[in-house]
């Protein structure tokens, strides 16, 4: 069988040979700059090919590794492209410029990717064998306990995997489940329903104050925080770390957001930096022999083609909802599902073949940046799942040849929901909307627009009598603000909230939830709505208002007296499904278009307006009321449990970020012999179950 297999390896190099010779002579007729001469100079190029990339390259890289590591792969196109310009230097008859030996050896990359897609060669196995043997000359590695492998498919849903698995997408994964090697569990995020928040809890246990993806800090000059930002990252992880995260005994985080306290973070926000700083010995395995990173990126560019195809067919049969998307988004996606996916999968191999890492955390994030601009059911990420799973397959493999065993775990960090996004659906954002209910003449910054992380400075003196509001409401507590005495409230209000506009109210409204149903919110014009002293954010269907001019969150009763149209404008916009507010009389509430439903004593007026957005749904917004850098105003959107649909107030077809449906449904995959670790809920339940199960492999 051996004698077989060489015979058949020698026979594809033969022909990969012919391909490579074919190509060079073909370049020679397209290209003005390139010259050949006589035909045998193709044979004798490629046999300088196929010798310098066997004998020179590991010497070159050898030195020149990090160059090539720091330069995300185009330092190894360039030393690629130097070798061939050398090769037909010193070849007479020979000569091509600096395009051209970039180029050629390009489109020989692509004849042997092809070749080897027909002949049905596994150029992985190999490749997976030379990483190991690369590895294993580093240090010999002793026999302990199982390692654990945890991959993240980011965005995934339990409901699109479990129709990906009845498609036959992910075979590996479904070989896992019906051999009964691993169970499939569902899972219920924090709310928000983001990386942030996710990574945050199952990486270091902790995800308090993370509001959402991107939130405000008004005590802070108004400062945008957003939780994948480069600069903010390591700020996050600052505050949710205790040293003691998921990947802190000899872990290492790979693509993700935090590092769970590992050591050897690679391509990791909180510890990425650009350039020299970037490099990680880690990342070398990705570079081992000249067609290595060749292949990927003929698959970043075969991968741009494909989102390409997908605009166009998008066009031709009008698939609705659709975003615009544009070149620029194409390399973005072929960046995500393509580069970091590869380099993701060649350092977990070369980690394992190792052995000495106790525990690896990797996230695959194709699926969630193709669904939120597809579709979460969309055809474009079908065959991204296919990918990620052959990923799985891949390290599989590798594994099996590894001296220490490694058990996988599978899990995603939230779902995602479908629909059009609230711009779509009514012609206007969020932003604009909200200022509609605002007063017109409100100023904002002096026309200072938004760049880069922040808002620019201002100075807008803080009403100093809403400081001291809570001096003075301890005997008001629990009662509604539009149903008490004015008499009882004289002492007790801020000194903008008059006697007579409270009069008015009450003259007008017999409770907070008539207030609700009953006013009439007149919209403002925009005409200087750009002016208005007012942020606004979206969170995939949360969004976040922020009133700053004071630079604190403003109570319901405030919001209600400052600005009258607002709260009842939003609820009853069909877009909306709920906002939070924080009451100073009772609390935390959550106002639905017709109800109230107040979280400190679970009593409701009127129809829950959580009722379909989950049972622990009133739980977690609880909880997030006690966040720092809250919103004056948590808008969420609405939810249609019959279709699934939610609508962002960002521009993405799938979103997710706050609550409703499939986004707050992401599964864990483990290993059937585990505990099961019964109902799962929030991120944190994920760290202490992978904590646990990490100590009792260090005790097998």
């Amino acid at each position: 069988m051996n004698i077989v297999n060489a015979f058949k390896t020698l026979i594809m190099h033969v022909i990969i040979g012919v391909s490579h010779t074919l190509v060079i002579i073909g370049s020679s007729l397209v290209f003005d700059n390139f010259i050949l001469g006589n035909w045998i100079n193709a044979i004798i190029i490629t046999i300088c090919v196929g010798i310098s990339n066997t004998i020179l390259w590991p010497i070159l890289t050898k030195f020149l590794m990090k160059f090539m590591v720091v330069t995300f792969g185009v330092g190894a196109l360039i030393i690629n492209s130097a070798i061939f310009y050398l090769i037909t230097v010193f070849i007479p008859g020979v000569s091509a410029s600096s395009l051209e030996s970039f180029i050629i050896p390009l489109a020989m990359a692509i004849a042997t990717t092809i070749l080897s897609n027909i002949a049905k060669i596994d150029y992985y196995d190999r490749y997976t064998q030379r990483i190991a043997n690369y590895v294993k000359k580093e240090k010999p590695k002793e026999k302990i306990f199982p390692g654990l492998i945890i991959l993240e498919i980011d965005g995934l849903s339990v409901d699109v995997l479990k129709e990906a698995l009845d498609k036959d997408i992910m075979p590996t994964i479904k070989k896992w489940i019906e051999s009964n090697s691993h169970t499939l569990k569902k899972w219920e995020t924090d709310l928000s329903s983001q990386t942030g928040a996710s990574q945050a809890g199952i990486l270091h246990g902790n995800n308090e104050d993370i509001v959402a993806y991107r939130w405000v800090e008004k005590d802070n000059n108004n400062k945008i925080m957003v939780s994948g930002k480069l600069s903010h990252a390591p700020i996050i992880e600052k505050r949710i770390s205790n040293g003691n995260g998921l990947l802190c005994d000899k872990g290492t985080s790979i693509t993700n957001m935090f590092t769970g306290d590992s050591a050897n973070p690679v391509l990791t926000s909180s510890r990425f930096k650009l350039f020299i700083n970037s490099y990680t010995p880690s990342l070398n395995v990705v570079f081992l022999d000249a067609y290595s990173f060749q292949r990927v990126f003929i698959l970043f560019l075969w991968e741009i083609i494909i989102e390409l195809k997908s605009q166009l067919m998008h066009r031709i049969k009008n698939i609705q909802p659709r975003l615009r998307r544009t070149i620029l988004y194409a390399t973005i996606r072929a960046g995500a599902n393509v580069l970091l996916r590869e380099m993701a999968t060649e350092t977990l191999i070369g980690d394992m073949s190792k052995g000495e890492i106790n525990v690896a955390y990797a996230s695959y994030v194709g699926y969630d940046e193709v669904a939120h601009h597809s579709g979460v059911r969309d055809d474009d990420v079908w065959n991204v799942l296919k990918q990620i799973d052959l990923e799985f397959n891949r390290l599989q493999k590798a594994e099996k040849i590894c001296d220490r065993h490694y058990e996988f775990v599978v899990l995603s960090d939230h779902g995602q929901g479908n629909g059009q996004t609230f711009k779509q659906r009514y012609g206007i954002t969020l932003a604009n909307y909200v200022r509609r209910l605002l007063p017109d003449d409100m100023k904002i910054y002096d026309k200072h627009t938004y760049i880069s992380n922040h808002f620019r400075d201002a100075y807008i003196p803080e009403n100093k009598q809403i400081g001291t509001l809570l001096d003075k409401v301890d005997d008001i507590k629990n009662s509604d603000f539009f149903s008490d005495k004015v008499e009882n409230l004289k002492d007790k209000m801020p000194d903008f909230i008059t006697t007579e506009r409270i009069e008015d109210f009450r003259k007008r409204y017999r409770s907070d939830l008539d207030y609700i149903t009953k006013h009439d919110s007149q919209e403002q014009t925009t005409k200087k709505a750009k002016d208005s002293t007012l942020i606004v954010l979206g969170s995939g269907n949360l969004g976040l208002i922020y009133l700053t001019q004071w630079n604190r969150r403003l109570y319901y009763e405030e919001i209600v007296s400052l600005f009258p149209n607002l709260i009842p404008g939003l609820v009853k916009h069909q877009g909306i499904g709920f906002i939070l507010v924080d009451s100073f009389t009772n609390g935390p509430m959550i106002i639905g278009q017709d109800g109230i439903y107040y979280l400190n004593n679970d009593k409701i007026v009127g129809k829950n307006p959580l009722e379909n957005f989950g049972e622990n749904a009133a739980m977690h917004l609880k909880r997030h009321n006690t966040f720092k850098h809250m919103p004056d105003i948590l808008v969420n959107s609405f939810y249609n449990p019959e279709n699934e649909e939610i609508c962002a107030f960002e521009e993405l077809i799938g979103s997710h970020g706050g609550l409703g449906g499939s986004q707050t449904r992401p599964f864990i995959l483990y290993p059937s012999d585990w505990k099961d670790p019964e109902e799962l809920i929030g991120a944190k339940s994920i760290y202490d179950f992978l904590k646990d199960a990490l100590n009792n492999l260090k005790n097998s």
